[in-house]
This record gives C-alpha cells, structure tokens and sequence, in this order.
C-alpha cells in the first residue's frame, strides 16, 4: 500500500519515492558592524527522494521537536496502520 506523507507545507508525499529522513538547522546570513553572521532561524524535517531532491516536511524551533518529528514518522512506518502521515506542527503553532 502507498503511504503519504502529509506536511506543514499542505503538500502530499509519497514515501515509497523517499530514501532518508532528516534534521538540519536553517541559517541566514546578516549583516552587522562586525561584518556577515549566520543566524540560526530554524531546523527544519526534510526527506530526501530518489532524485536527490530535499522535500521539506516541517520547521521546527529546537532540534529536539524536529527529532521527535522523525521519531513519530519513523514508528508510523514501522506500524503500517495507515496510509496517510500529517508531520505535527510545532508546539503553541496555529492549526
């Protein structure tokens, strides 16, 4: 059966086309007197497909909310109960 992967973004994903699951920080570049600094913003959930494409899932404020994210997608997987998987929000986020 095809699972999908419903994310923050309102967008739909099929998981068999996904090959890895992960976390990484989101950075922007700013300017001060000092010169450029990276501003870490957020971390964000992303899958990567058998293309090579990254497909964000969802941000996160911590890397601890983002990794409890992969958890959760990872025993939806593991349980098959299922067919479709919405990535939780953030804590305190609007529905």
């Amino acid at each position: 059966m095809a699972k999908t992967i419903y994310t923050q973004f309102d967008e739909m994903v099929n998981y068999d086309n996904i090959v890895i699951v992960g976390v990484k920080p989101i950075f922007e570049e700013d300017e001060n007197d000092e010169g450029k600094v990276s501003v870490l913003l957020d971390y964000e959930m992303f899958g990567r497909d058998v293309t090579g494409m990254e497909i964000p899932f969802g941000l996160y404020s911590t890397r601890e909310e983002a990794e409890k994210a992969v958890k959760a997608l990872h025993e939806w997987f593991s349980n098959q109960a299922y067919a479709v998987y919405e990535v939780p929000k953030p804590e305190g986020a609007d529905t």
